[in-house]
């Protein structure tokens, strides 16, 4: 499933980390949960090759789930449909972000041995970097085995902003001791 099949865009502003979240969705899913800077318009943040779909309410559950987990609320995009699309391997690694529950990261190591390809741990970082659908699959959640946060589409602001959020501790862009799941 494409962005093309999506049948709405709405946005959701975080003044907070100057960003506007773009969100698109077919009839069985998200099909994308892009960044832009504050204000963008969905061409901005979108801007994959394909139609950008009509601007529309975001229904629900996208509506409730994301505005509370931007509240602070205890909930988790990650349970959301989401409708990917892309290689075998990176639908592994995706389907395993979606494991990671809220407030815990893991490494690439880990998120590469949980799939059976513990030598992969750069594809495993090729395949974050390719995920469309963020925090919905939470790609954030995963840092490198030094305990630094790494790098993010969106920027290391906004994963240093989604992390904390979801009660991750961080000292400057390093996750604190005692969170990370370095091998499963």
């Amino acid at each position: 499933m494409h962005t093309a099949d999506a049948v709405g865009c709405a946005f959701i502003d975080l003044p907070s980390v100057e960003t506007r979240l773009w969100l698109s969705w077919s009839e069985r899913g998200l099909t994308q949960v892009a960044f832009g800077p504050a204000g963008c318009d969905a061409r901005a943040a979108l801007a994959d090759g394909r139609p950008i779909p009509p601007e529309a309410g975001l229904p629900e559950p996208y509506r409730a789930v994301f505005e509370g987990y931007f509240a602070g609320e205890a909930v988790d995009p990650a349970t959301l449909p989401v409708c990917p699309s892309g290689t075998p391997f990176q639908l592994a690694v995706w389907n395993e972000l979606r494991s990671i529950g809220r407030g815990e990261v893991r490494s690439y190591a880990a998120v590469a041995s949980r799939i059976g390809k513990p030598r992969a741990t750069r594809a495993v970082g090729a395949a974050n970097g390719r995920n469309a659908i963020a925090i919905a699959i939470p790609c954030h959640r995963v840092i490198e085995v030094s305990m630094q946060i790494g790098g993010y589409s969106g920027g290391l602001a906004l994963k240093r902003f989604l992390l904390e959020l979801e009660g991750a501790r961080l000292v400057g862009d390093r996750v604190a001791p005692g969170q990370l799941e370095i091998l499963s």
